[in-house]
């Protein structure tokens, strides 16, 4: 016989229960999560009120975040325009990084003005 057979052949007794224990494993989570929030003194909600510890936490994450946003946006221009500087120090190499930046600029404002729609050119459908 074949391996695909012998699965065929195998009643569902014999395969693994797996359900019941995931469903043990859950019961057994959210029963150790309820005991956790139980054993707060107050019972309060640290978060009310705009001077509560939850919130002055939430002030300095967006603070280090802000600080995380600004040091990568950095990083990746100074990775991004330093071997576009040295290119600029040779005046043969110089000239072909203005043409090129030059070029860009000059398509991207035509294809821009092509999709707003605020050139000239019009299509004649002659068909």
């Amino acid at each position: 016989m074949s391996s695909s057979e012998l699965l065929v052949t195998k009643s569902r007794d014999e395969f693994p229960k797996v359900g019941s224990h995931l469903v043990l494993l859950g019961a057994v989570t959210v029963g150790v999560a309820l005991i956790v929030m139980g054993f707060d003194d107050d019972h309060k909600a640290l978060a009310f009120g705009p001077e509560g510890p939850l919130v002055e936490e939430f002030w300095e994450n967006m603070r280090r975040y802000a600080l995380y946003a600004l040091t990568v946006s950095t990083g990746f221009a100074y990775t991004v325009f330093q071997p576009i500087l040295e290119l600029l120090r040779n005046p043969v190499s110089a000239i072909l990084v203005l043409a090129i930046f030059g070029g860009s600029i000059y398509i991207v404002t035509q294809v821009l003005s092509a999709m707003v729609g605020v050139s000239d050119f019009s299509y004649d459908y002659s068909y």
